[in-house]
């Protein structure tokens, strides 16, 4: 059951209907908590027995902590909850990857072993709702946050549909005062809410699947040798691909969530628009790269034991974000990369330039497309299948290896994706400024009611191939 099937709809329309028909706040919660539940089994009904389970210890830990006084026994359940949690994940999403890796290690040093295959199957976002539990109970370690009194609180907080697959990664500490306060149906923002909801779902729709994937799919495929120009096109056809798949989840999640007098943090504002890759990844995935500065970065030592040091912890928190994101040597690649490029990019503003103090417009546009070549550049490997493969895809983009006459894009999806860059990316730098949602706000009726009917047209004419959203598979 996806954003963007008829289930849903069908699903959302009757949660909607019940929600506001009940006139008990426990009993809404409780409704949402077993919507949530249903949601989630209509993947794998034996996954919510997992996601209970992680539930339940969290909670009953955080509140054990919070009870205690002696430092080295808080520790001690904090270290209990956070193995519970990277163990059921590291099972899950990362033995086969492991498995994988002790073989190819073993034919390193003369040692022939079979390929291993576990046939463990992959819970529908384990990397966001663990990434939420640990959170929760590093906060109450902390003190930052009271446990929660009520499981029902922390069950929908883990659990609340809209976010529950693939975030946006919420902190119990902003979900927990939301889930004190009754919601009001007249006071609950129905039409913003729908409005970014229908223009997450165009986004997905029409631009990710229709326009960018049909481009990426051909310049990725194993056997295609193109040219420099069209590897280019397709590589940035699959940064937009990204783009547009994830912000049009989360924005569906958001508008979702207000629907029902929720509030969720934005996460994504304008990413393309960015000088520089330190500021991109400030706009990129947010509710992310602010848990990784907070639980990894900062833990680490941060900025505070010297600009080495600091390099180096922002190296091996990208790496964490890389494994993050998939269980392959590809995906630790593309987190390196990143945070090598945000190395690199501060070494060269305190020693050559400083371009972020750039204030000619045509200036901060050309670096501003410059900050979009070296994402993707990295987002290659994202994609890519091997480690060769992206090797190969990124030799073609530099003009080290010759591409075949015969093998290239055809003439309109280079110019749909030439366009598709220029428009994304010249639209980023054009609202580089505005943050969040709330400038919505200020829009008129007639423009957000036309905007909004453009969007659903385009949504209700496409021709129907929706694949599943790219994050999905975290």
């Amino acid at each position: 059951m996806t954003f963007d099937s008829l289930s849903f709809l069908a699903f959302l329309v009757l949660i909607y209907a019940a929600y506001w028909c009940v006139r008990t706040w426990r009993v809404r919660k409780m409704l949402l908590l077993g919507a949530s539940y249903l949601f989630y089994g209509a993947w794998n009904p034996f996954f919510v027995l997992l996601i209970v389970a992680t539930t339940g210890f969290d909670w009953i830990a955080a509140r054990w902590m919070e009870r205690m006084d002696r430092q080295d026994r808080r520790r001690l359940v904090l270290a209990a909850s956070i193995t519970v949690n990277l163990c059921a994940l590291g099972f899950f999403k990362y033995a086969q990857f492991f498995a994988d890796t002790a073989v190819d290690l073993a034919r390193v040093v003369g040692v022939d072993f079979k390929p291993i295959a576990l046939g463990i199957i992959l819970p529908v976002g384990i990397s966001f709702y663990t990434f939420e539990s640990l959170s929760y109970v590093i906060d109450v370690y902390r003190r930052r946050i009271r446990a929660s009194r009520s499981l029902l609180d922390y069950g929908l907080y883990v659990t609340f549909f809209p976010h529950l697959v693939a975030g946006p990664i919420l902190r119990y500490g902003d979900f927990a005062p939301q889930c004190a306060v009754e919601k009001s149906w007249r006071s609950t923002a129905l039409g913003k809410g729908m409005a970014i909801f229908v223009y997450g779902l165009a986004l997905k729709v029409c631009l990710a699947d229709l326009v960018f994937a049909p481009i990426v799919d051909q310049v990725f495929a194993r056997d295609a040798t193109l040219g420099t120009g069209d590897l280019w096109i397709g590589a940035s056809s699959f940064s937009l691909q990204v783009y547009c798949d994830f912000a049009g989840y989360s924005m569906c999640a958001i508008g979702t969530a207000m629907m029902f007098g929720f509030r969720f943090p934005s996460n994504f504002d304008s990413p393309f628009g960015a000088i520089g890759m330190a500021d991109l990844w400030t706009r990129w995935h947010m509710s992310l790269s602010t848990w990784l500065r907070d639980y990894v970065f900062n833990p680490l030592g941060g900025y505070r034991k010297g600009r080495a040091r600091a390099y180096l912890n922002l190296i091996a928190t990208f790496l964490l974000c890389g494994l993050w994101h998939g269980a392959g040597w590809t995906y630790v690649v593309w987190g390196g990369l990143n945070g090598l490029f945000q190395v690199l990019e501060r070494i060269f503003r305190d020693h050559v330039f400083d371009f972020v103090r750039v204030r000619h417009w045509a200036a901060r546009a050309a670096f501003a497309f410059i900050t979009f070549g070296l994402f993707t550049v990295a987002v290659v490997f994202f994609r890519a299948v091997s480690m060769g493969h992206a090797g190969s895809i990124l030799a073609g983009m530099f003009g080290f290896v010759a591409a075949a006459p015969s093998m290239m894009l055809a003439s309109g999806d280079r110019l749909l994706g030439v366009a598709g860059v220029v428009l994304v990316v010249g639209c980023h730098i054009a609202t580089a400024n505005l943050r969040g949602w709330d400038w919505l706000d200020d829009w008129a009726v007639w423009r957000r009611a036309a905007t909004v009917a453009l969007a659903l047209a385009a949504i209700v004419f496409s021709p129907g191939f929706n694949p599943a959203f790219i994050y999905f598979q975290f």
